[in-house]
């Protein structure tokens, strides 16, 4: 476990590194109104997204490998890449693999700590879905035949994105059901540089998330 976890918080912090950087070139962009830092950031914010879909993997990694390889077409999960499909996988494996985000802990007592869940605007795993394909057509150089794509409307969502992707990284935690630990782990992935970490909840039989 101590492996998965340490993929996990590796993927989630280059997810945070690349947001910086996509931050950075909006940034750019908004005074210099050049195209190419643009359609740079698009490629960070996808690329970022496709960490947040990696690390979901770790925890649920065996379970994931073993689903992949009774594909019929590209059964090794090895040679994943499209977040949006890696995310559709493991729905099918684990119902709840999704990040959700709680507040910070609350004392029940000795070695008690309570986390309420957070009704926020945190980056939902459909708006993933969706704007992960969206910035797909902007990672390739424009068809002179085609129709406008619209990137230059695409600034103001990938900021909105940034923020909505820290806030649901920033204190959430992911379920964990396989046949060696039945759990949660709770992240903290804070947005000062400070590196992510993860407490480990271990529950004595399976659970319901609501």
């Amino acid at each position: 476990m101590k492996e998965l976890q340490e993929i996990y918080l590796t993927k989630i912090s280059e997810a945070l590194n690349r947001l910086s950087v996509c931050e950075r070139l909006i940034d750019l962009h908004s005074k210099s109104n050049d195209i190419y830092e643009l359609e740079s950031a698009a490629l960070q914010i996808r690329k970022a997204l496709e960490a947040v879909a990696f690390a979901a993997i770790a925890p649920n990694k065996i379970e994931y490998a073993s689903f992949r390889a009774g594909a019929e077409r590209n059964p090794d999960y090895t040679k994943d890449y499209n977040a949006r499909s890696i995310l559709q996988f493991l729905t099918k494996v684990n119902a709840d693999f999704y990040p959700k985000p709680i507040s910070g802990p609350i004392s029940k007592g000795p070695g008690k700590w309570h986390f309420d869940r957070r009704d926020d605007s945190s980056l939902t795993k459909k708006q993933f879905e969706r704007f992960y394909d969206r910035l797909g057509k902007h990672l390739h150089s424009d068809n002179p035949w085609g129709t406008d794509k619209g990137l230059i409307n695409i600034v103001k969502d990938i900021s909105k994105t940034i923020a909505s992707t820290r806030l649901l990284l920033s204190l959430h935690f992911t379920t964990i059901r396989t046949t060696e630990f039945t759990g949660i782990w709770v992240v903290e992935a804070p947005n000062n540089g400070n590196p992510p970490k993860i407490i480990t909840g271990q529950a004595d039989g399976d659970f319901v998330v609501t």
